[in-house]
């Protein structure tokens, strides 16, 4: 009877093992015996994964991380984490340094001034481009760049405002510049703008008499915050080419913020007009700074009206009459930069260096990857799916993004709030909500325009929480990865989803 009990436990601990863990490659039920799932799933990680995971940053998390200790943190894409060491490095270079106003002439203001011109040069050589032929402007982040764009470009009644329907709101906030001068503008999804270019590549002509005059403005994310879905930089080329209409000459935004804290970004092979980063997205410090990246001409186009600071050579009291720096970034730079926060971000530049962005973005891809599939395979006892993913993938995600909401037995959804506030619970760091991109929302959720505006009444930021409309879920949960994230991230929200949402 001892021996038939022993045969019967075991055989029980398998076919639970079989249920509740991944088939084929990723989990090898054959060996669950001999270890825990997690030691087999890392074990089956690493034969995948070997050469592109960097194990190096495990032991760099623990030392540097030591404040999220016993913590999982899976929000990089809504801020980069700061390493312990990089504000170490920041301080001592403050108390080491006495800095001043760089708009003055003092010793203080000198050293500031070469701290500044130290940092552009770093970023030059972070996207590979040339101080002839690009004009670095710091601004508070990535939508003050963006704002600037559309506050200054020289819009006609006949310029026209193109973007990609899933974009950040802080790009589709420049529509209402170019409506205001009698713009036209439109929301276009991935094949719209597949379908435009291929038709103009076919019916392109070089025009003898050269291009229009008339600027149009064309924006796309090089990923995009809400899927981690990457788009084709090849558009920046074509469209400046063959344009997306007639009669404009048609000039491109790069939103990087979301591509650049893991993916190299050469902007000299990608060359956009306009290219906007956040740097707390890349590093985690400092906050509130980023950098407008211009093609010069492009720049020196711009119809500026507001000046301020150190903007201006020259101003008259009692006349309109204003002379401004002729050099773009002093031009556009409004009072006194942020020049302790710029003098930092060598520091933060460094740790990413340290490492080398193609292997950043080998070590976040196999990380993605692996848990979307790990996620994929989760069931129901009923064989329902339990996670339903959101992004329009002609392959699975990789990007460092993956976005879903979770489905109960009968197949209805789990409130991403309640997953949220759960998950807070056990110390998980994500997201919920449409991050502040409407059209990945309207698009992935099935969402109308009446349907959004119904729901506005009850909110008051796009990551509150309502309640569905008809079954269809307001919002979704987004874990994203960083070049800090190790394997145990991954261990932290499979156990969370499959303990308290599997059923």
């Amino acid at each position: 009877m001892r021996i038939l009990f022993i045969l019967l436990l075991f055989l029980s601990i398998k076919t639970n093992l079989i249920h509740f863990c991944l088939a084929g490659n990723f989990l090898d039920v054959n060996n669950a015996a001999n270890g825990g799932e997690h030691e087999i799933l890392y074990s089956n990680f690493l034969k995948e994964f070997g050469n592109d995971y960097n194990k190096q940053v495990e032991e760099i998390s623990r030392v540097e991380l030591n404040r999220f200790k016993g913590q999982t943190y899976l929000d990089y894409t809504g801020s980069g984490l700061y390493q312990k060491s990089q504000l170490e490095e920041i301080y001592t270079d403050f108390i080491n340094n006495a800095y001043g106003n760089a708009h003055s002439r003092n010793p203080s203001a000198e050293l500031t001034n070469r701290k500044l011109s130290e940092a552009r040069e770093l970023l030059f050589s972070f996207f590979n481009i040339s101080k002839d032929t690009h004009t670095i402007i710091f601004t508070g982040g990535a939508t003050g760049g963006l704002k600037l764009i559309g506050e200054d470009f020289p819009w006609t009644k006949q310029s026209k405002f193109y973007y990609t329907r899933v974009n950040h709101n802080s790009v589709l906030g420049i529509r209402e510049y170019a409506v205001s001068k009698g713009a036209e503008f439109r929301a276009l999804s991935f094949n719209d703008i597949e379908k435009i270019l291929a038709q103009r590549e076919k019916d392109y002509k070089e025009k003898k008499d050269g291009k229009s005059e008339n600027l149009c403005l064309f924006a796309f994310p090089g990923k995009d915050n809400f899927s981690g879905e990457k788009y084709p930089l090849k558009w920046i080329k074509q469209v400046q080419k063959y344009g997306l209409s007639d009669d404009c000459d048609w000039k491109v935004i790069l939103d990087a913020a979301a591509m650049v804290p893991t993916e190299k970004l050469d902007i000299s092979e990608n060359s956009a007009d306009f290219v906007v980063v956040s740097f707390y997205k890349m590093f985690g410090y400092p906050t509130g700074l980023g950098a407008l990246i211009s093609k010069t001409d492009q720049v020196n186009k711009f119809n500026k009206l507001y000046f301020g600071g150190g903007t201006v050579v020259m101003a008259s009291c009692d006349s309109r009459w204003c002379k401004m720096h002729e050099n773009p970034s002093a031009k556009f730079e409004d009072g006194t930069v942020s020049f302790l926060s710029i003098v930092s971000l060598k520091y933060g530049l460094n740790k990413l260096q340290s490492i080398g962005m193609d292997k950043i973005n080998k070590h976040v891809s196999s990380l993605t990857l692996f848990t979307f599939n790990l996620l994929s395979q989760l069931r129901h006892f009923s064989g329902g799916s339990v996670v339903h993913f959101y992004g329009r993938f002609a392959s699975p995600p990789t990007g460092g993004i993956i976005n879903f909401n979770l489905l109960k037995p009968d197949g209805t959804f789990v409130h991403y709030f309640k997953v949220e506030q759960m998950a807070s619970d056990s110390n998980i760091h994500l997201r919920t909500g449409c991050f502040c991109n409407p059209g990945a929302c309207q698009d992935y959720l099935g969402l109308t325009l009446e349907e959004i505006q119904i729901t506005s009444e009850v909110k008051n930021s796009c990551s509150d929480p309502a309640a569905g409309l008809a079954g269809k879920p307001l919002g979704s949960i987004r874990i994203s990865f960083g070049y800090l994230s190790t394997f145990n991230d991954v261990l932290a929200i499979y156990d969370f989803i499959k303990t308290n949402f599997v059923h």
